[in-house]
């Protein structure tokens, strides 16, 4: 059930960046981030915690007046609270589109691979996500607010059955001009999940992100 999602999710990600006519294709934006990431891991025992920085690299397009598809990656090495615990290194993909429906507001969509592997084993996950978007302006179309807020009705993740409990938010302030774009977004997601032995593990995951970026023309 889980594959089957994730094929037909695909599927609508392909036809959404299907050929348009060239005149309504915006410049790729290419931008860079730095993110303050950190995990927090509920198992039934002691939170757990770990901290980061990330960096990553996203590639940005907008088709039309109101598709916009993204493609990024971000790795990170998070260091734990605790000292007995080991290091985590963590690298994802993403694949996002945003249907706008006014300038204002619209919806967005996901899929996103994660791995987390530290000296003991890997853990893969695959995640999509569907939710919707406010962006409403302060100056003109130039400096935006940002809000989502999100489920993530597909979380595949190894060893774990599917979370029974996961959503995802954001806020954040954007500010573009003709060749660049600053953005600067505090995202969230959390989930439930249940152990092979029947056991309750909550995990959430939080990040603080600068991103700019330039369009090639």
């Amino acid at each position: 059930m889980i594959a089957r999602r994730a094929v037909v999710l695909a599927a609508l990600f392909l036809l959404l960046i299907g050929p348009r006519p060239a005149r309504s294709q915006s410049p790729w934006l290419v931008s860079g981030r730095l993110a303050l990431v950190e995990e927090r891991v509920d198992a039934g025992f002691d939170l757990e915690r770990f901290s980061g920085v990330g960096l990553g690299l996203e590639v940005e397009r907008r088709l039309g007046s109101r598709f916009t598809i993204g493609l990024g990656g971000q790795g990170a090495t998070l260091q734990p609270d605790a000292s007995g615990d080991l290091d985590r290194r963590i690298g994802e993909a993403a694949l996002n589109a945003l249907m706008s429906m006014t300038p204002a507001w619209g919806f967005y969509g996901g899929l996103t691979v994660r791995a987390i592997a530290n000296d003991a084993g890997r853990q893969r996950w695959l995640l999509g996500r569907i939710g919707a978007e406010v962006r409403p302006a302060f100056t003109g179309d130039r400096f935006r607010a940002i809000g989502r807020l999100g489920v993530i009705p597909i979380s595949s993740v190894d060893g774990l059955s599917p979370s029974s409990l996961a959503f995802d938010g954001a806020a954040g302030l954007e500010y573009q001009q003709d060749r660049w774009a600053l953005k600067l977004v505090y995202g969230l997601e959390r989930f439930a999940f249940t152990s092979s032995t029947g056991a309750r593990r909550d995990e959430q995951f939080s990040t603080l992100t600068f991103r700019g970026g330039i369009r090639l023309r």
